[in-house]
Parts: C-alpha cells; sequence; structure tokens
C-alpha cells in the first residue's frame, strides 16, 4: 500500500482511538489551533486601534505629551545642571578675589606663595563712561592684565574677531554687546574720571562665564565688561597697578570653608606687607553665578511636568472608561463564546500597550529637539557653554517606563470594570449610566430648567450626563487652566518683590563720584541744574564679618544714608531701623539670617571697617532680597562718615527729581544733565545710574523663568484641549441613537453641530471658574520655589487678573477648536447610520 493511501498518512500521523493524530503531528496541530485562537484578539486590538482613528489619535497625543514634558525637562536639566557647573569648572575661575588699593608684580609673586595657592593672577578692574547708539554715557567695566592670551584664571573665548586686544584696543563680553554701538573694526568712545574722552577700537567678543561671580547681584546686575591691556591704562588715566587678585587653590575648590581659610591667608600676608585689603570673596569651582537660577527653573519645571503626567494619566482613564462603556456588547458577546475576564482585561491592556509604544516613539525624538532647542535659548540667557547635545539615559528610561507603567495604571480600574459585567448586564445595556434624569440633585435641577430654548437646554442636560466622564475632563482641564494662570500669578508675585525692592532706590539718580567732596558743595552744584529737588550724600564702606579668632569672613556692604532720609522705605522682620543718633548700630540684611540664624536684635557682630576692627550693635533686620543681594547693612551716616574719617564729605549721592514718577528715559535724561553740568565745574564723576536700572535689570532674570513657565503653562493647555476633544467625540459616538431621532424630525446640520459645540462651551467654562479658584495655591507654591531658589525667602503673593482673563479667551477657543472635529462628525451622521448603530 502506498504511503498517501493511508488514512493516518494522510492526516499526517497514526490515528489513534479517538481519531486524533499523535505524536509530534498532534503537538503541531495544536499550536496552530492555539494561534488561530489567538488570531481574533489581535485583529480585536487593531481594529479598534484603527478602526476610530480621531479617538486613537487622542490617546497617542495626551500619553505623547506627558512623555514629552518627562523627557525635555529631565533632558534640559542634565545638560544644564552638567554643562553649567563643568564649563564654569572649564574656565579655572578664581575661588578667592580680593581687592586691594594697588600691587605689583613682587606682591603678587608673594601671593603665589601663600599655602593653599595654586595659581594667582592680577588685574585692574575699574569702571568708565562709554557711549552708546543715543550718545548717552552708561558704565563699562574695563578689566585690564598682562598675558590676557596665557591667563590661566577665568579664562574667556573667543566668539568674534580677534583675542587679546593691542594697545588702544578692546574686546567686549557678548552679554552687553548690543548695548556697544560700533562694529568690529570701528571706535568706542569713552570718558574718563577726568572728563577728557579716548576712542577704542573695538576688536573682539569673548564669552566670560565669570561675569557677576564677583558681584552681589550677580549675572544681570553686572555692567558691561570690556578688556584690555596693562600697556592702555596709562593712556585712560589709570596706574598700571593691580587692585584686583584672582586666586584658585589646588585642592578643595568647592569647600566653602577651605577657601574661607586660604583668603584670609592671603589678606593677611597683603597687609603685613603693607597692602590695603577692601574684602576677599569667595566662590566654588562649580559654582556658576547662574546657579540659583537654574535650580528654581529645575524646580519649577519638575513639579509642572510631574502635573502632566498626571493630567496624561486621567485622561488615558477617562478615554478608556468612555471605550468599555461604548464596547459593553462586545464585551458580551466575547464572553458568550466563552472569553475569560483575564482574556478581556489581556486584550485592553494589549490595546493600552500599543497606545503607549506609539506615542514614545512620537514623544522621544520631539522631546529630544524641544530640550536642544531650549538649552540654546537658555545658554545665552544665562551664560553658560553648552558643551555637547547628548541624549539623556534617564530622560530615555523614565519615557520608556511611563509609557509602559502610566496607561497600564491608568486605564486598569475602567478595564477590571468593564471585564466583570455580565453577560446579561452588557446586552441589556445597563453597564452604560443609568438614567441621568432621575439621578441626582443636580439632573432633577436641571429637568425643571424650562426658561431655556430647547436646544441649549439640551446642550446643558447633556454636559452633565456623563458625571464620570465630565468630572475626569474637568479634572484635566482645570488643572491646565489653573497652571496656565498660576504662570501670570508666578510673574505678578515676582514683579512684586521687585518692585518692593524699589523701596530702598527711591532715588531718581544714584550718582558716584570719582572722590569724596564736601556735601555741601555738591548739593549747591546740583541746585543749578533744572528739575533737580534736592541730593543727600550717604557714606558707604567696604566692610568684612570678622569670625572666630578675627579672621575674615563674607564681604558686607555698609550704608550710612543720613538721619530722617525719605529715600528709603525698609521692610522691617525684627527689630527696629537704624534712629538719629545710634552710635555703632545696624540694620541687617535677611541674608544675615540665613548664615546666622541664631543672631537677633541686640547681639553685637564683629566687622572690619576700611581696615578696623570694630564692635557694632544689631538693632534690626530687613528683607531685601537675600542671597542675590549678598550681605547689606545700614547704619547713620554722621556715625559712618567719622568712623571712616570723611565727616560732611560723601562720594556717593541720592538725587530726586522736581517731578515724581519719572520714566527711566526721563531719569536717564536727568542724568546726563547732571553729569554734564558736574564735569563743567571740574567735579569728577565715575558713574551715574537711573534709579529705576537696577529694577529693570533684576527683571531679566525673571523673565527667563517666567519664559519657561509659559512653556509649561501651554503643555498642559494642550493635554485639557486633548481631553475636552476625546470627551466631546465620546459623547457624540454615546448619542448617534438620538442623533438620529433629532434628524429624522428636521433637526439640520447647524443644529447638531451647535448642540456639540455649546456643550463644548459650557464644559470650557466651569473649568475656566475652576481653574482660577485652583491657580491660587499653585501659584502660591510655584511661586515659593522660585523666589527660595533665587533670594532665599518666600515670595509675597499678588493675584492678576490678566491671568484669569486671557485664560477665559483661550479656554473658549479651545472649547470650540476641540468641539469643532465631534460636532462635524456628528452632523454627518445620517438617520440610516443612527437608527444601525449598535
Amino acid at each position: 500500500m502506498s504511503a498517501v493511501s493511508r488514512p493516518e498518512a494522510a492526516a499526517g500521523g497514526p490515528l489513534t482511538g479517538t481519531g486524533r493524530p499523535t505524536g509530534v503531528d498532534l503537538r503541531t496541530g495544536a499550536r496552530r489551533q492555539a494561534a488561530l485562537r489567538l488570531r481574533p484578539r489581535w485583529n480585536k486590538v487593531f481594529s479598534d486601534l484603527w478602526g476610530n482613528k480621531v479617538r486613537s489619535l487622542l490617546v497617542i497625543a495626551s500619553i505623547a505629551v506627558g512623555l514629552f514634558a518627562v523627557g525635555m525637562i529631565t533632558t534640559l536639566h542634565a545638560i544644564i545642571t552638567a554643562d553649567m557647573r563643568a564649563g564654569y569648572a572649564a574656565t579655572r575661575p578664581a575661588n578667592i578675589l580680593v581687592t586691594v588699593n594697588q600691587m605689583d608684580d613682587d606682591q603678587l609673586e608673594m601671593v603665589r606663595s601663600v599655602d593653599g595657592v595654586a595659581a594667582a593672577e592680577g588685574a585692574r578692574s575699574f569702571d568708565i563712561q562709554a557711549m552708546d547708539e543715543q550718545e548717552r554715557w552708561f558704565r563699562i567695566n574695563l578689566k585690564a592684565a598682562k598675558n590676557l592670551d596665557t591667563q590661566s584664571i577665568n579664562r574667556v573665548t573667543l566668539e568674534e574677531g580677534i583675542w587679546p586686544p593691542g594697545d588702544r584696543e578692546l574686546v567686549v563680553e557678548r552679554n552687553k554687546r548690543d548695548e556697544i554701538p560700533a562694529a568690529l573694526g570701528e571706535m568706542v568712545t569713552v570718558q574718563m574720571p577726568s572728563g577728557k574722552t579716548r576712542r577704542l577700537k573695538l576688536v573682539g567678543v569673548v564669552h566670560d562665564q565669570t561675569l557677576g561671580a564677583s558681584n552681589n547681584g550677580g549675572f544681570f546686575l553686572a555692567p558691561a565688561q570690556a578688556y584690555i591691556t596693562m600697556d592702555t591704562l596709562e593712556w585712560l588715566d589709570q596706574p598700571a597697578s593691580y587692585n584686583m587678585v584672582y586666586v584658585t587653590v589646588g585642592t578643595r575648590g568647592d569647600d566653602e570653608a577651605y577657601l574661607r581659610t586660604v583668603a584670609n591667608r592671603v589678606s593677611d600676608e597683603i597687609e603685613r606687607d603693607g597692602g590695603l585689603v577692601y574684602n576677599a570673596t569667595v566662590r566654588g569651582s562649580h559654582d556658576h553665578p547662574n546657579a540659583s537660577y537654574s535650580e528654581a527653573i529645575a524646580g519649577v519645571l519638575f513639579m509642572l511636568g510631574a502635573l502632566v503626567v498626571f493630567l496624561s494619566a486621567f485622561l488615558i482613564t477617562n478615554t478608556l472608561s468612555a471605550l468599555l462603556n461604548q464596547q459593553a456588547q462586545q464585551i458580551a458577546v466575547m464572553k458568550t463564546v466563552g472569553a475569560r475576564s483575564f482574556q478581556v482585561i489581556g486584550i485592553y491592556l494589549a490595546l493600552i500597550f500599543v497606545f503607549g509604544l506609539l506615542a514614545l516613539l512620537v514623544a522621544l525624538p520631539l522631546s529630544q529637539l524641544a530640550a536642544f532647542r531650549l538649552v540654546d535659548y537658555l545658554a545665552i540667557q544665562a551664560n553658560f557653554t553648552v558643551l555637547s547635545y547628548r541624549t539623556s539615559a534617564l530622560a530615555v528610561i523614565l519615557q520608556i517606563a511611563i509609557a509602559l507603567v502610566v496607561p497600564p495604571l491608568a486605564g486598569l480600574v475602567p478595564i477590571l470594570r468593564g471585564s466583570r459585567v455580565k453577560v446579561q448586564e452588557a446586552l441589556s445595556g445597563s453597564l452604560v449610566e443609568s438614567d441621568p434624569e432621575h439621578n441626582g440633585w443636580l439632573d432633577r435641577r436641571l429637568a425643571r430648567v424650562n426658561r431655556l430654548s430647547r436646544p441649549l437646554l439640551i446642550s446643558l442636560r447633556n454636559t452633565f450626563r456623563r458625571k464620570g466622564r465630565l468630572a475626569l475632563t474637568l479634572l484635566t482641564l482645570t488643572l491646565g487652566g489653573a497652571i496656565f494662570i498660576a504662570t501670570f500669578v508666578v510673574r505678578v508675585s515676582l514683579e512684586t518683590y521687585i518692585t518692593r525692592l524699589g523701596r530702598y532706590f527711591v532715588a531718581d539718580i544714584n550718582l558716584n563720584l570719582g572722590q569724596p567732596y564736601r556735601i555741601s558743595e555738591i548739593q549747591a552744584a546740583l541746585s543749578h541744574v533744572p528739575g533737580v529737588k534736592r541730593a543727600e550724600g550717604w557714606a558707604f564702606a567696604r566692610s568684612e564679618l570678622l569670625l572666630a579668632d578675627d579672621e575674615a569672613g563674607e564681604a558686607v556692604q555698609l550704608l550710612g544714608p543720613p538721619a530722617g532720609t525719605i529715600l528709603i522705605d525698609p521692610i522691617l522682620l525684627a527689630g527696629r531701623w537704624v534712629q538719629p543718633g545710634d552710635q555703632n548700630a545696624v540694620a541687617l540684611s535677611e541674608r544675615f539670617l540665613s548664615r546666622f540664624p541664631d543672631l537677633k536684635p541686640g547681639d553685637t557682630l564683629r566687622m572690619r571697617v576700611n581696615g578696623s576692627d570694630s564692635d557694632w550693635v544689631v538693632v534690626g533686620f530687613f528683607q531685601l532680597a537675600g542671597k542675590s543681594a549678598g550681605y547689606i547693612a545700614y547704619t547713620n551716616y554722621e556715625y559712618l562718615s567719622e568712623f571712616i574719617h570723611q565727616p560732611n564729605e560723601a562720594a556717593s549721592f541720592r538725587v530726586t527729581a522736581e517731578r515724581d514718577d519719572l520714566t527711566i528715559e526721563q531719569q536717564r535724561q536727568l542724568g546726563a544733565q547732571i553729569e554734564r553740568y558736574l564735569q563743567d565745574q571740574g567735579i569728577t564723576v565715575s558713574e551715574v545710574n537711573a534709579g529705576k536700572s537696577l529694577l529693570e535689570s533684576s527683571t531679566d532674570g525673571l523673565d527667563l523663568l517666567t519664559n519657561f513657565l509659559l512653556i509649561m503653562a501651554i503643555l498642559t493647555a494642550l493635554v485639557g484641549s486633548i481631553g475636552l476633544m476625546g470627551t466631546m467625540s465620546m459623547n457624540v459616538l454615546d448619542r448617534t441613537r438620538e442623533i438620529g431621532v433629532m434628524r429624522a424630525i428636521g433637526a439640520s446640520d447647524r443644529a447638531v453641530m451647535n448642540l456639540v459645540l455649546v456643550e463644548g462651551v459650557l464644559i470650557g467654562l466651569i473649568s475656566w471658574v475652576l481653574g482660577t479658584l485652583l491657580s491660587l495655591p499653585i501659584g502660591k507654591m510655584m511661586s515659593d520655589v522660585i523666589t527660595n531658589a533665587i533670594f532665599d525667602a518666600p515670595s509675597r503673593f499678588t493675584f492678576s487678573l490678566v491671568g484669569p482673563v486671557v485664560w477665559l479667551g483661550l479656554v473658549l477657543a479651545l472649547s470650540i477648536l476641540a468641539s469643532v472635529i465631534p460636532a462635524r462628525s456628528a452632523a454627518r451622521i445620517t438617520i440610516r447610520e443612527a437608527l444601525a448603530y449598535e
């Protein structure tokens, strides 16, 4: 008998008593049957994925937005944190900056021999006036040093032109390059303290990451910076000696206590050699001047990123709840043919897995691209160098983890609820929420409303029909709106904080002279300037805190306004302000409390003022700008001027105008008049600043923060609009039969579209009210995160109507846009399709 004639051979193996093939062929057949059983499940998954493209796109978009936010923020933080620290350290920044009266190369060599000093370089730093495009004078800081091309401390990077400059040439730092009107190769006019002018050739532009490292105000308050050679000093009427010493240490460059110890050794060595040390400041090798701003950005962005992921998860939950309600009968059919609960769960988890995978493929490259673009922007604004553009491993891991974990967790509850439904309940439609007409107090009240038009009443009732779905939609849209409004709250709160600082800068003009003059002489001269009302002479002294064993600590700005001045309105935190007749009494800024938390009014503080050690009684504490302003103390002019041996004299004056509320431009014009008149009188002027210029500069760093907040606000608003669009699409599907009935009795396309649009607008308006209320605590929390990072102090919460008004317009626009596609879908439903819909 041939092989093909045997039944068992044709079947693929010998038959058993049951008629089934045995051996290997039996296992192969089982695998084939299992594959056939799996195939319908995957068909179901891909049918749900592809069958309703709008719904699938909304779910993918909602997951992708959360992943995008996490990836962008994590990558941004990783690059900024690493590159700001490493890039700053690569410039070999000065760990110790000592300000002296004068020093030569021999004394500098002596500093290099101090224990703990790895390298020391000298420079001469001084302010000079430069002419801008409007032919006005503005302050520019010039730094002169020997061998600029081989300097090993505070290295700069050439961006354009040549480096180093030659004799009578100038190179500017890029930060305030726009203030200097000359192009490369052109001349820059500067004015010396004597009033004579010189013209320097602009030959290059450099990037200096250490800009602001030695200023209490930091980078954003630093003046324009430029560099010249030592040979140019004499031509500018400056002595060819150093007044700044830059020191680096070999090890422990980030140990503040060790740096202070070395700084004290350097100061002592200079003073033993007969030099005069004004102050010595220390900074870690990785402590970038704008590190506090990056910390503030990171804190707020991580908080907002977590909220975006939270919103995305709720959006997934909402969408899957609606999907399972719509597919109740499909679940019943699957159970009727033998599907078990875990199999139903597996189908929908597989669907979620596919959603998450597709969202991950979209979010990964986009988040990296956005992070790189934002890093470029931030590098310029915050003055650091991007060392490389790279993908953050942590960002990728977080995105993958969130894509695989968050969506299944968000959809688990509706999936479990849908999988446990009984066949009879699903076929009868009881899985869907019960009749809303008899569900609760709100439904009964809506049922009694009869003064509204029938279409509006239908939209109003439809809005509250699916309360669970409505609640989740309102949650996403409300949080998105709250964060958007909170962004404006943060901005206004920060502006209020800065405006309050203006109480310390009430004068219209801050005038610094090249040397102390008798106050009466300057007041008499200024009385001849039109528009000037009065002038006050203030005493000023460079001071240092004295710690244990009289070792010098932090530098302190000691200011002495005259008794009874109205040009300062302090914000007291404890104790009192200095009063007429006080002897060696000081009021301290809140920065002292951060360093010395046990310090209180009545205690004694030891300081070195102009080289003399003395004790000062603390009478109170005031709020200024925390760590951004450094250590500031106020005392009486009468006492301080005697102490520094300059009675009735001052080099610093505060001038007020006859007119109140001058604009910053008007203040500058008045300052120019004052400067010209004083120079005509032979009085040396070193600096003239508008009173509002400091506040204007302070807002630059805050604008940087609020711009990032606005980016995150846009992301959250996007999540909310996606959620609303998904809800409206689900609602249209739920009401397919209703729409068919309405079309059957004569409802037009426009009428059907209006029902959906009105419902979307109502949801948007409700979310606007809730979002406005929720923005209050969120705005306060975000403001505190920023001000604690920058100022080391909580914010002064200020609410602004701008945010709610702007968000009202946006939420209405988003509600309409999110409802347009569902409304058009509803209008296209034919009567036949509606009545045939299951």
